[in-house]
C-alpha cells in the first residue's frame, strides 16, 4: 500500500505539472493555484505526522490521496467542476466521509476517542463536520474577496451553492454515523471503530 501511496503522489504531481504549465501558456490563471499546490497538499499527512509524531495507516493515507485526486486534480486542475453539473455536489458528499475519518483522527491523536462512548463521538464528528464545512466556505468567501475570483458562483446562484455544497458534506457525514450506529447494534466491528483501530 505504501508503494502505491508513492506512486498516486508522483503521478498526481507529474500530471499536476503538465497541467500548470498548460494553464500558465493558454491564461487560464483562476486554476494555477490548484495544480501549484496540489505537491504540497498530498504530503500534508506525512508532513503532520513528522510534526505530531503521529502514525496514519497506510490505508487511510491512500483514502486522502484518492480524496484529493478527486477533488483537486479532478474537479479544480482538470475543470470538472465546470464540465460536469454533478460533480461538485458528488465531491462534497465524499468530502463529508472523509471528514468523517478526519474527526476519527483527531479524537484519536488528542486521546478523546471512546469506542464505548458513542453519543460523544456522533456529537464530535457532527460538530466537526460542520466546522470543517464552514471553515471551507469561508475560504472560498475569501478567494472570491481577495483574488476576484467566483468560486462560490454567488454571482449566478447567490448562497445557493455555498449551501448545497454544505449540505451535501453534511449528509455525507450523517450517512456514516447513522451506519455506525446501525452496526453498533448489529455487531461489534462497525465502520468507524475498524477507522479507528487503523489510527495510531
Amino acid at each position: 500500500m505504501k508503494k502505491l501511496n508513492n506512486v498516486l503522489i508522483f503521478l498526481s504531481s507529474l500530471i499536476s505539472a503538465c497541467i500548470f504549465v498548460k494553464d500558465l501558456n493558454i491564461g487560464a490563471y483562476d486554476r494555477l493555484l490548484s495544480s501549484a499546490s496540489i505537491i504540497l497538499v498530498l504530503l500534508i499527512p506525512r508532513i503532520v505526522n513528522k510534526i505530531f509524531k503521529a502514525k496514519l495507516s497506510d490505508s487511510l493515507e491512500f483514502v486522502y490521496i484518492l480524496f484529493i485526486i478527486l477533488a483537486q486534480l479532478l474537479g479544480s486542475s482538470l475543470n470538472f467542476y465546470n464540465k460536469i453539473w454533478w460533480y461538485d455536489i458528488f465531491a462534497h458528499f465524499l468530502s463529508g466521509i472523509f471528514v468523517t475519518i478526519l474527526a476519527l483522527v483527531v479524537m484519536k491523536w488528542f486521546k478523546g476517542y471512546d469506542g464505548k462512548n458513542k453519543y460523544f463521538n456522533i456529537l464530535f464528528i457532527l460538530s466537526f463536520s460542520l466546522m470543517v464545512a464552514s471553515l471551507w466556505e469561508f475560504l472560498e468567501f475569501g478567494a472570491d474577496t481577495i483574488l476576484n475570483m467566483n468560486v462560490q458562483h454567488s454571482i449566478e446562484t447567490g448562497v445557493k451553492d455555498t449551501m448545497e455544497d454544505m449540505l451535501v458534506a453534511f449528509l455525507g457525514t450523517l450517512i456514516v454515523v447513522i451506519s455506525y450506529l446501525v452496526e453498533d447494534k448489529v455487531r461489534k466491528n462497525g465502520f468507524l471503530k475498524k477507522v479507528a483501530k487503523n489510527i495510531k
